[in-house]
């Protein structure tokens, strides 16, 4: 069983998990330029390393309530496959080992949730990054 590393990161009170191959870095957050007639969850464009790269709020895309960011919320930048998008979240916290066949599938399918990990006293749920890849390609046309 191969473990690799996962970015966890909090959106209200749960901990959500990304693998840390697509991440590039992780910045303190900062008002992103709005952009007109963007889709609801789009919250505007940042220049990161020289490129242009959307963001995309995290609450909004899983359904959740938008809130004021404060001085724990977090851009990750996301290599997608053919794209690099912002992610704001809540918090980062840490680093964690997983390997796919520890991650319990949801009873339920779920496009955004790949499943669900107790790693430690936390249960932790991974994000599939391709849903998040296809939701962007989606709502940029």
């Amino acid at each position: 069983m191969d473990k690799e590393p996962w970015l966890t990161f909090s959106l209200e009170d749960t901990v959500y998990a990304l693998p840390v191959k697509h991440i590039r870095e992780v910045s303190p957050w900062a008002r992103p330029e709005p952009v007109p007639a963007a889709p609801h969850m789009v919250e505007g464009i940042i220049n990161s390393r020289g490129e242009i790269v959307t963001v995309v709020e995290a609450r909004t895309m899983l359904g959740l309530e938008s809130v004021e960011a404060d001085d724990d919320t977090r851009i990750m930048t996301l290599e997608l496959p053919g794209e690099t998008i912002g992610l704001t979240v809540d918090k980062v916290r840490e680093i964690t080992q997983l390997a796919k066949e520890e991650i319990e599938p949801p009873h339920t399918p779920q496009a955004a949730i790949l499943g669900t990990r107790q790693v430690d006293d936390i249960l932790v749920v991974a994000l599939d990054i391709g849903y998040i890849s296809e939701l962007s390609a989606r709502e940029g046309k």
